[in-house]
């Protein structure tokens, strides 16, 4: 009795898999840094020329986009000086290769008020020689799931 073989796996496949995965890994390395105040620790993720862009959530008096880790730091710092008691959760972390979906959830009350942000904040980070290239934040899950190249 013949048995049939076992098919040899795709060695790109496999790679393409492999690199994905370290895309997630460092993504939620990246995040359990940054909620843990490692800010050192996070910058080390970022790639110095990385792209963001906030615009599907504009702030008054802040930049939507930009270029370069400083500048990311200084939008990030200057963001979270408006809240008291903020947090951040990982709700989700989605695997699309080199583009890597997380829902986070931020809630936090506005420095001087009353008024308490509380939702999901979906986020889109690509992934490129082991450092975040690009990070960008969408209104809904659907939307950065799109454009990540996936579908609900």
């Amino acid at each position: 009795v013949r048995r049939p073989r076992p098919r040899k796996s795709c060695p790109s496949r496999d790679t393409a898999w492999a690199m994905s995965q370290e895309n997630v890994e460092l993504v939620r390395r990246s995040f359990e840094l940054w909620q843990a105040g490692r800010v050192d620790g996070w910058i080390e993720t970022i790639d110095a020329g990385v792209e963001w862009d906030i615009s599907a959530h504009p702030l008054p008096g802040f930049p939507n986009s930009g270029i370069g880790r400083d500048a990311l730091v200084g939008h990030m710092a200057a963001y979270l000086s408006g809240w008291n008691d903020y947090e951040v959760s990982n709700k989700e972390t989605i695997d699309g290769g080199d583009d890597v979906v997380m829902i986070m959830h931020e809630r936090a009350r506005m420095r001087g008020s009353d008024m308490v942000l509380d939702r999901d904040l979906p986020t889109v980070w690509t992934v490129r020689d082991g450092r975040a290239v690009r990070y960008r934040v969408f209104k809904t899950r659907a939307d950065a799931l799109e454009a990540a190249g996936l579908s609900e």
